[in-house]
């Protein structure tokens, strides 16, 4: 049994931010970031929610930066976590007892920001939660244990956040491959499934959506 990562109103809407996504007649594509969530906003009161998710291995052209280059020159588009749109400073937490793996801030455009690593060992993987606040940085302190349930982070707000649209990125993986704060949370299409079997769905962590929703095919 897991703990609530975020505690969702139980509406959350699943959005659409792959290739050639629209939202609000608009391309997702090449959106600043106060444009991109207006228009999050804007879908979630419509369906009168404060939440939104976006979905696993979903393709996107959201990642124009450069930094999102692979070492091939291949940019890199496929998502490779779950996403939840919320309000900035909305508490985040552990859904398994565990130990904190990395805490970091990735401070390049369109990064994770301020990110924490939780390593599992009774489970046998780690959990990932980017874009989270400046305060984690001096809450929480890697070799610290965290019990399941226990607030560990607060979404963070843009700029920080690695400019983006207040949202918890979360991400299951199964081997950090000794990357660190630098293991990708999205990956190029031509070894997508390489990484994917790294990264799994963590559709599970979310009981309240239906998995198949979160899951892009």
């Amino acid at each position: 049994m897991t703990a609530p990562i975020i505690e969702t109103d139980g509406r959350a809407i699943v959005l659409d931010l792959g290739i050639g996504a629209m939202l609000g007649g608009r391309p997702v594509a090449g959106l600043d970031v106060d444009v991109l969530g207006a228009l999050i906003d804007k879908a979630m009161a419509d369906a009168g929610t404060r939440f939104a998710f976006g979905r696993w291995a979903e393709p996107r052209e959201l990642y124009a930066n450069d930094s999102f280059a692979s070492d091939g020159g291949e940019m890199r588009t496929i998502h490779m976590g779950i996403d939840l749109f919320c309000a900035a400073g909305t508490p985040v937490h552990a859904p398994l007892d565990g130990v904190v793996e990395v805490v970091a801030n990735n401070e390049g455009a369109l990064d994770y920001g301020p990110l924490v690593i939780l390593r599992h060992e009774a489970s046998g993987f780690f959990t990932l939660y980017g874009h989270l606040s400046l305060d984690t940085l001096d809450e929480i302190a890697a070799g610290q244990p965290v019990r399941a349930g226990e607030r560990i982070a607060r979404v963070g707000a843009p700029p920080c956040n690695g400019n983006w649209p207040p949202h918890l990125h979360f991400q299951l993986i199964n081997d950090l491959k000794g990357l660190g704060a630098g293991f990708p949370g999205v990956a190029p299409a031509s070894s997508r499934e390489d990484w994917l079997r790294l990264s799994p769905s963590g559709a599970r962590f979310f009981p309240e959506i239906d998995s198949k929703l979160l899951e892009y095919s």
